[in-house]
C-alpha cells in the first residue's frame, strides 16, 4: 500500500516552488564519509548431512563500496549526467501512482583525476555451499540361491574312462623280501667256503708281568772283605770299609767271606756282631735276597749342628755309612718284632754304626715320612748319626723291602733305590 501526504497542501505548495538549481542540490546533498570494508567472519566447515535436495542459494548483497567525498576543484560534470542521478519527488509521486515502490538510484563519485589514489579494497567472494550429489540406489531385487554347476552326466558320449593303474600289493612284496633274505643268508652260511670267512678276532696284549730286580742288579758295585774265622770280625769289617773309595751317594755292596771263600748268612753276621734281634727277625727276611752296604754320606754337620755344604766337603771327609737291605717274608711279623726291637736296637747297633749313646736325644724312637715310606729314628745327636729303619712297600712289584742305616740321608737314598726299579 502507498503512503499517501497527510496535509494536500503541503504537496500543493511542494510542487509549486521553483525547481533549485543544481548547485544549490549538490550543496544540500550530505557529506557522505567513507565506510570501511565489512571483513565476513570466517564460516566454518559444513557439517555432513543427509542429502537433501539443493536449494537455491540466496543473493548475497553486494558490499558498501567507499564514496569519497567530491573535490571542489575542477570539478565540471554535465547536465544531462546528473538529471539521470538526481531522484524528484515528483517521479516518486507518479511511481505512487502507478503502484510501483520507489527505489533508490545508485549514485556513484568518482574521484577527480589527479587526486589521491586508493588501494583497491579486495572483498572476498562469497563462501560456496557444498552440495551433496543425490546418489540414487537401485531397486531392490530378490537375489536367486547360489547354484553349483552340475556335474557331467555318465552317458556322456564324449567320458573318457580312467586308466588303472597297478598297484603291488604290500604283503606280497613282503614276501619276495623275506624269501630273498633266506635264500641270501642260506648262501652265505651254508654254500660258501668257512675258509673264506675271515672273522677278525681281537688279540688281546698279555700284561707284562713286572720283573723284580735282585738286589745285586740294583748295586752294581761291590767290595769283597775276606774276614778269617779266627780274627775279630768286626775290626776286620771296619778295616775293610776304610780302604773303600766311595763317592758322594753312591752305594757299595759288601761282600763277606770267611777264608775258604764262603759267603757269611746274616744269621752269621749278626752272631759275630753281638747283634741279638728279637724272635721272628731274622725269620722273616729272605736268605738269598739281602746284602751289607755302604753309602757315601754327603750331609754332614759340625758339633754346632749346622750344615756343612756338599760344595766344601772333599772325597776325603766323605763319611762312610753302613746300612743293610733286605726283602721281606711277612710284613706284619716284622713290624711287630721292630717295635719289641726299638728297646734294645741302640745297644746292639752302637759298635757297627760307631754310636755315642751319651748323645742320643731322644728316648723312644721318632716317626717321619719319605714319599709315603713311614720311618722310624732316633738321632745321636744329629740326623748324619742315627738309627734309621723303614719297611718300603712295593705293590706294582708285589715286594716289601726292610732298610736299616744309621743316617737319614743313606735311608733316603736307599728308598729312591728301590722305588725306580
Amino acid at each position: 500500500m502507498v503512503d499517501e501526504p497527510k496535509n494536500p497542501s503541503d504537496q500543493k505548495s511542494a510542487s509549486l516552488e521553483p525547481p533549485k538549481d543544481i548547485e544549490d542540490l549538490l550543496k544540500e546533498l550530505p557529506k557522505v564519509e567513507p565506510q570501511k570494508p565489512s571483513v565476513l567472519p570466517p564460516t566454518p566447515p559444513p557439517t555432513q548431512l543427509p542429502p537433501t535436495p539443493p536449494k537455491p542459494p540466496a543473493p548475497v548483497s553486494p558490499a558498501p563500496k567507499p564514496v569519497t567525498p567530491p573535490a571542489q576543484a575542477d570539478f565540471a560534470p554535465s547536465g544531462d549526467k546528473f538529471k539521470s542521478l538526481v531522484r524528484t519527488m515528483g517521479e516518486d509521486l507518479e511511481a505512487a501512482k502507478k503502484g510501483i515502490k520507489p527505489e533508490p538510484k545508485p549514485f556513484e563519485i568518482k574521484p577527480p583525476p589527479g587526486g589521491p589514489k586508493l588501494a583497491p579494497q579486495i572483498v572476498p567472494p562469497p563462501p560456496k555451499m557444498l552440495t551433496v550429489p543425490q546418489i540414487k540406489l537401485g531397486p531392490a531385487e530378490k537375489t536367486k540361491p547360489l547354484e553349483l554347476p552340475k556335474a557331467e552326466s555318465q552317458s556322456s558320449p564324449i567320458a573318457v574312462p580312467a586308466s588303472k593303474k597297478f598297484r603291488l600289493n604290500p604283503k606280497f612284496l613282503i614276501l619276495i623280501l623275506a624269501l630273498i633274505a633266506v635264500f641270501a643268508g642260506a648262501w652265505y652260511f651254508l654254500i660258501k667256503r668257512p675258509e673264506q670267512i675271515n672273522v677278525s678276532t681281537p688279540t688281546i696284549a698279555p700284561t707284562p708281568t713286572p720283573t723284580v730286580k735282585t738286589l745285586s742288579e740294583l748295586i752294581t758295585a761291590s767290595k769283597q772283605i775276606t774276614i778269617p774265622s779266627s780274627q775279630n770280625f768286626l775290626t776286620a769289617l771296619n778295616n775293610g770299609i776304610k780302604t773303600e773309595t766311595l763317592s758322594a751317594r753312591e752305594f757299595s755292596a759288601l761282600d763277606i767271606k770267611d777264608e775258604n771263600g764262603n759267603k757269611y748268612s746274616l744269621s752269621q753276621i749278626f752272631e759275630k756282631l753281638d747283634i741279638e734281634p728279637p724272635s721272628g727277625f731274622i725269620e722273616n727276611l729272605d736268605n738269598q735276597e739281602w746284602l751289607l752296604f755302604t753309602y757315601g754320606q754327603e750331609e754332614v754337620f759340625d758339633e754346632n749342628g749346622s750344615l756343612i755344604f756338599p760344595d766344601t766337603v772333599s772325597e776325603a771327609a766323605i763319611a762312610k755309612k753302613t746300612g743293610l737291605i733286605a726283602k721281606i717274608v711277612n710284613p706284619e711279623i716284622l713290624r711287630s718284632s721292630l717295635n719289641s726291637w726299638e728297646i734294645t736296637i741302640s745297644e746292639n747297633l752302637k759298635n757297627l754304626f760307631n754310636l755315642d749313646l751319651k748323645k742320643m736325644t731322644s728316648e723312644a724312637f721318632l716317626d717321619n715320612i719319605y714319599t709315603g715310606t713311614d720311618i722310624r729314628y732316633r738321632n745321636f745327636p744329629f740326623a748324619d748319626n742315627s738309627i734309621d729303619y723303614a719297611i718300603v712297600n712295593l705293590p706294582e712289584l708285589n715286594a716289601d723291602y726292610f732298610v736299616l742305616t744309621n743316617s737319614r740321608e743313606s735311608v733316603y737314598s736307599a728308598i729312591d733305590l728301590l722305588r725306580a726299579q
